[in-house]
This record gives C-alpha cells, structure tokens and sequence, in this order.
C-alpha cells in the first residue's frame, strides 16, 4: 500500500481517538490534524489553510452574528413566547413542537440557518421555564439535520447529487422526491428524544449558569429577595402619597418595583406617582418589614413569589464612589438618585459597616459603596460615569425592538440569496449580517463578540482532513473495497452497507465531497446488481447527511459551546440515532422506491 495512505489513515485514527477520548480540546486537535497532514506532506500548506476560507467557516461566523442580531432586535424572544404559547410548558412538548417547526424550515432553506435562528430561542426557554439547556439544543440541532432530508434543496449533498445527474445526462429528481423518506426521519427523530431523551442528554446545570448577578448580589449582602405583591384597598392611608412620602424606603427599608392596576398594565415608578385605590403594588424587602408596611397602611396581599429580581423593570448594582467623584461630601438628600438617575439606595455601606438608618443625611464619602436598585436602561450610565465605579458585571442587555423588521429581513434576505441567485450560503449569510450591522441592529463589536472562535477553529482545522482522503485516495480505496465487498450481497444489504459507509464519510469529510465521490461508483455497481442507479443514488445524497455521531458537522460544532456537550454526548444520542436513519431509509427504498 502507498505510505502516503497509510500515513492518512494514521492521522486520521488518531484523531477521531483524540477527539472521542477528549484529550486535548476538540479545536486544538482539529488544528493538530491540519498541521500534522501538512508536516507529513499529505497536503500542502495551502490546502491546509483552505480551511479558513472555506464556505462552512464563512457561513457560520455570519450565522452566529445574525442570530445575536434577531437576539437585540427581540424576535426571538417573539418566537419563544409564541411556542410556549403553542407547546406549554412541559419538557417533552417543547422539543417536540420546536423540533418539527425547526425540521420543516430545514427542508426549504440550510440547517445552519434554522439551528441559529433557534438557538437564542432555546436559551431564553431555558432560562424562563428553567429547563437545562443541553436538553434542549441537541434535539433541535439533530431537527435541522433531518430535516433536511425532505426536499432535494434541503442539504448540500441532495443539492449535489442532482447536478452530478444533470452533467451526466441522466433524470433528476423532483423537489420533493424524497419528501416521505425525511418525513419519517424526522418524526423518528422527534419521537427518539422525546422518549428517550432524558435518558441520553445531559441534564446538569452549572450553577453559576442558573445564578443571575443581581441575584448573587442579593446573596452577598444578605438582602430579601423576595417580592410581594398587595392591592391598596379603599380608604388606604397609602392613597394619595408618593413613594418617598410613605417612607417605604426610609422607614420601612423595602424598594418598590412595580406598580399596575387593571386599566394601566404598568406605571412608570421612576417618575412622581401618587398611589391610587385598587392599584397593585410591587415591593421587596425583609419579611418583617414588610409586614410593618402592610399593616401601617391596610393593604392586601395579593401574591408572595420568592425570587430575584427577574421581571422587575429595574436590576442591582453595587457602586463604590471614587475619590474624584463629585458627590464626595453630598448627602444621599443632595443627590436626587430617583430623579436623576432613575436609581434608589438598596443598601449604604460606609466605614466598614451597614448604615441602617440616616441614609438621606448621610454625608458620602471616597469609598462608600452602595447597593442601587435602578431603571435598565440607567445601568449603562452607573458603568460610564466617573462619579461611581460598578463593581458588579451588568446582567441587562438593551435590545432594538425598533429593528425588528430589519433583522428579519436581513435574515430572510440572506435565505432569498441563497435560493434564489444561487449564491453560495456564506455569501449570502455575510451579506444578511453586515445588513444588520449597517442598519444598527448590532455594532461592529457585538459582532465580533457573538462569534464562538473555538467553533471557527474546530471547522477549519477539519476540513484539510476531507481533503487529504481525497487527495491521497484513501477515500476511494474505503469505497472501492466496499464495492468488492458487496458483490453478491443482498441488495437490502448492500443498501445498508452503502449507508453505513457514507455515514462515516460525513463524520470525515464535507458531505458534498463523500457525495461526488461516491455517485460515480455507485453508478457503475448499479449494472452488476439487482438494484436501480436511482436507489443508489438516493442512498448515497441521503446518508451523506447522517452526521450525528460527532460534532464535527457545523450544525454540531455551534451548538457545542452554548449546549455544554462533550463529545461523548454526541456519542451516546448520535449512534443509536445514525443507526436509525440508516434503518430508516434503507427500509424505504429497499419497500417503495425500487
């Protein structure tokens, strides 16, 4: 055998051994793969970084950058309020609904694109209904793979096989040739993580994850975080105050968050309100406390929720005053924080203890720190102004609701390029996401930030691999020694055998190259044994996009990071699921397509 292969076939192994065992992060040994084929003269230096300029890097740089976009303009947040509307709350609904929706869209426009719509939707379902993450990006990711598989436009090897057909003068497929063959797939694979999910993902969750830093703050300086809710009834001495004139804060020592009643859904509290009967009121504070409050004033309680500060229209910020800011000597009384700053002190800190009372005429000074209970949008001015120093990370990310339609049509551009110009998708996507960044849906650092360069790293460094199983012709031996291998065999066989082969090719290789390389081969069995080029074909364009098993597929690779998967996550749901889809379709064209 040439020693050029085996030193392909070296490579290759131990690789895929390093990736499984996880002894180096996966993107540091897809970088050594790429460097070890070049050192060995498997490829050549420029082939080697072919990878960074490839199609996948490209679109999935822009993809991660348009869904932050479609993030800060507040659509998905649209989409995840319209699927719990639709799926409830319940786990097994979610997936579900969110798989099909996910799967369908996948069928008439890429994976990649439907699984980065859908991240950001996923997250903020995570955090609402508090369901682990890593049970919920892997079932929607393996979605957008199946569902590809429903039209001939649906996945990058579907796409190519037509065209090998075409420049060889044979029939193409219709659009929907393959529709009941992804159908079934994709409702296999919905009803596998539905029943087996939580049997096969991760359901851990960090708690530094689940922790909002408003909430660890609370944590820190032992202050209530819980919430109440009263009615003012009729005749309430509260009725006709202020918040300040109740003295809520300064003799009661509760913050209010929130006030609404029945004809107004939420009263701005940062502006001078004055309390009215029947309204609701929202408040925080120690439970005695509020007591004291409750009773001072006849209120009713209404609801009593223990949580942090989530759904309030304000968050905390702890704040240390600097030497040169210009309160240094003021008192609390001097500085309009509520009027000013939409901000109110949760907690005063000064000489090296907790002022309980006084706070109004407490004269500040270098040092003091403070707890501040403050209006979103202010938070950003604590940060930028050189009279307090933040000390606590902002949790509040301001979002573009004005861009809305900008975003979604920056992304729904992005997809009409594609499909309709035939440009190629990292084209297109780079064109949708500097739509947005032109239009300020994002600046130019939030771009650069939304970007996951270790998925980058991971895709570029694998590519040059597919390339040195071509060049070499490591690839063609594997396929012409299972076409040797096939001779004689059962055609249900051969079908499955044909699967299995093109299910490790996409483990290795871009589906589309496994697709080229296999067609003609194929074509040629196809006169020898008793099954169509037709079925062949169709086994080889589908399989080509069975790539579960590892995240070395891009739709994997982006939902690694955000998900917390290790590779033997991938492992364990992938094998039984690949197994399946090579089930799946060889049953079908063995029963209904020859």
């Amino acid at each position: 055998m040439d020693p050029q292969l085996l030193i392909v076939f070296a490579i290759l192994g131990l690789t895929v051994t390093l990736i499984v065992t996880e002894a180096f992060r996966i993107d540091v040994v897809a970088i050594l793969a790429m460097l070890s084929l070049v050192w060995t003269g498997s490829i050549t230096p420029e082939q080697a970084r072919s990878g960074f300029s490839s199609n996948a890097v490209f679109a999935i740089i822009a993809v991660m950058i348009m869904g932050r976009g479609l993030y800060k303009s507040g659509i998905t947040e649209r989409i995840a309020n319209f699927i719990l509307q639709v799926a409830g709350a319940g786990r097994r609904q979610i997936i579900s609904t969110v798989s099909v929706t996910v799967g369908l869209m996948s069928g008439l426009m890429q994976n990649l694109g439907a699984a980065a719509l859908f991240l950001p939707v996923m997250t903020g379902i995570s955090k609402r209904e508090q369901i682990s993450i890593s049970s919920l990006l892997m079932p929607m990711g393996f979605a957008a793979l199946l569902g590809g598989t429903l039209t001939m436009v649906g996945t990058s090897s579907l796409i190519v096989l037509n065209d090998l057909l075409t420049a060889r003068g044979l029939s193409t497929f219709g659009l929907f040739s393959v529709f009941p063959i992804g159908f079934v797939l994709l409702i296999v694979g919905v009803g596998y993580f539905s029943l087996l999910g939580p049997y096969l993902l991760p359901s851990k969750r960090e708690e530094s994850n689940t922790t909002s830093p408003g909430q660890k703050l609370l944590n820190v300086w032992g202050l209530s975080d819980s919430i109440y809710t009263f009615q003012i009834p009729n005749g309430s001495d509260l009725i006709g105050k202020s918040a300040e004139e109740s003295r809520m804060g300064a003799n009661y020592n509760i913050n209010l968050l929130e006030v609404y009643d029945d004809e107004q859904s939420d009263y701005d509290i940062w502006r001078e309100i004055r309390f009215q009967q029947q309204q609701k009121i929202v408040v925080q504070g120690q439970e005695e406390d509020v007591q004291a409050f409750k009773n001072t004033y006849d209120l009713e309680l209404t609801e009593e929720e223990d949580k942090s500060d989530a759904g309030s229209s304000g968050g905390y910020i702890e704040v240390v005053i600097p030497a040169r800011s210009s309160l240094v000597g003021k008192t609390l009384r001097d500085v309009p924080l509520r009027d000013t700053y939409n901000a109110q002190v949760v907690l005063f800190f000064s000489e090296s203890e907790v002022v309980e009372k006084g706070w109004a005429d407490r004269v500040i000074q270098a040092g003091d720190t403070m707890v501040l209970h403050a209006k979103w949008e202010s938070l950003e001015f604590f940060r930028q102004s050189e009279n307090f120093i933040t000390v606590t990370p902002l949790e509040y990310e301001p979002k573009h609701p004005e861009k809305a339609w900008l975003s979604v049509g920056s992304f729904a551009g992005a997809i009409g390029l594609v499909l309709a110009l035939d440009l190629s998708i990292s084209i297109g996507f780079l064109t949708g996401a500097i739509a947005m960044i032109l239009g300020g849906v994002l600046t130019i650092e939030e771009a650069y930030r939304s970007v996951e360069w270790k998925v980058v790293f991971l895709i570029a460094g694998l590519i040059p691999i597919g390339i040195a199983m071509e060049e070499s012709g490591a690839a063609s031996v594997i396929a012409q020694t299972l076409v040797t291998l096939v001779q004689g065999v059962h055609p249900f066989l051969i079908l499955f055998s044909l699967g299995l082969l093109m299910t490790f090719f996409s483990l290795i290789m871009s589906n589309v190259a496994a697709t080229v390389l296999m067609v003609p081969l194929v074509l040629e069995m196809a006169g020898t044994i008793d099954l169509t080029a037709q079925v062949l074909v169709l086994q080889v364009g589908l399989c080509a996009a069975n790539s579960f098993i590892l995240p070395t597929h891009h739709v994997n690779a982006l939902l690694m990071t955000p998900g917390g998967y290790r590779v033997p996550d991938y492992l364990r749901a992938g094998s039984i699921l690949s197994l399946l889809f090579v089930l799946v379709t060889t049953t079908m064209l063995y029963v209904f397509y020859l």
